[in-house]
């Protein structure tokens, strides 16, 4: 079973192009210009499940990037995070190289009851549209742009902030974009995959 828990991302690009411009983004630290030996990028061929097995263990920084070959021309990208970093990666990505991106997030709140949602679009510099369901002591639901065509608006008026946005809408949200997240046949068959060394070392942070 697909389970982007804490979060994923996914870039309407083709996996080499995907690749090619986030290796290139990264090594543009001063870190990895000094030692460009630091980051190691590497295919990962097999299934999506085995390729979530390269980012464990989970840590606190990000160690390992994954990006995944998905259909309809989307590539997804998951990190090694504890809570995904996958809409820092994402947006600066797509501000940089341009291109456009989709973060997904769901995750249990911290009531242990109910899931924290995220959704957002980029497209090159521009954050198009964003809409979080959040427990922040109490629900939270915000947003940031202008509604997109078949998002259910009038599910926002809903009294009780926690009714505004599901997971069934963040479902639907998705495949309206061509993105089934949840859906194993939506992945393929080939990843790349990227670990910082000096990170995992400790030696960088």
């Amino acid at each position: 079973m697909i389970e982007p828990v804490t979060g994923a991302g996914y870039f309407r690009m083709p996996l080499a192009d995907c690749a090619a411009r986030l290796e290139r983004w990264r090594r543009t630290h001063a870190w990895f210009a000094e030692k460009p030996d630091g980051l190691v990028v590497r295919p990962v061929p097999g299934s999506f499940e085995e390729g979530q097995q390269r980012l464990l263990p989970k840590t606190g920084n990000r160690q390992r990037e994954l990006l995944w070959e998905c259909a309809d021309g989307w590539t997804a990208y998951l990190d090694s995070r504890f809570t995904s970093d996958a809409i820092t990666a994402v947006g600066g990505l797509c501000s940089v190289a341009g291109g456009t991106g989709v973060v997904v997030g769901r995750r249990p709140a911290m009531t242990g009851k109910g899931m924290s949602l995220v959704f957002a679009l980029f497209d090159g510099p521009e954050t198009v549209r964003s809409i979080a369901l959040t427990w922040e002591g109490g629900w939270g639901f915000h947003t940031f742009g202008e509604p997109l065509p078949f998002e259910e608006t009038d599910r926002y008026l809903e009294r009780r902030k926690a009714n505004r946005f599901t997971e069934e809408m963040l479902e639907r949200y998705c495949r309206e974009l061509g993105i089934r997240p949840w859906d194993p046949d939506f992945y393929g068959s080939q990843g790349v995959l990227f670990t910082d060394l000096l990170s995992a070392k400790g030696s960088r942070r």
